[in-house]
């Protein structure tokens, strides 16, 4: 699956909905901030982590049928 606008504005929404109508005192305010924009950091991380496609170019490391040196580029990663 690729990154989609509709499958994260959703998950944004759904996310920040209870934010609404929430009574929140003047003491808390920072704090709510904080922990409304931690959710919607959330989402985003959550949505990279599970939609994102990454294609390698190339063929990998090819070994001659007749035997000899390998050759070719090898790149691995990993996404957190």
């Amino acid at each position: 699956m690729a990154l989609n606008k509709t499958t994260l504005g959703t998950a944004l929404n759904n996310a920040t909905n209870a934010w609404n109508d929430v009574a929140i005192s003047d003491a808390d305010l920072p704090a709510a901030r904080q922990a409304y924009w931690e959710k919607v950091a959330e989402c985003i991380i959550d949505h990279f982590k599970t939609a994102i496609e990454i294609k390698i170019p190339g063929n990998g490391l090819l070994a001659p049928s007749g035997g000899g040196a390998v050759t070719g580029t090898s790149t691995t990663g990993t996404i957190l």
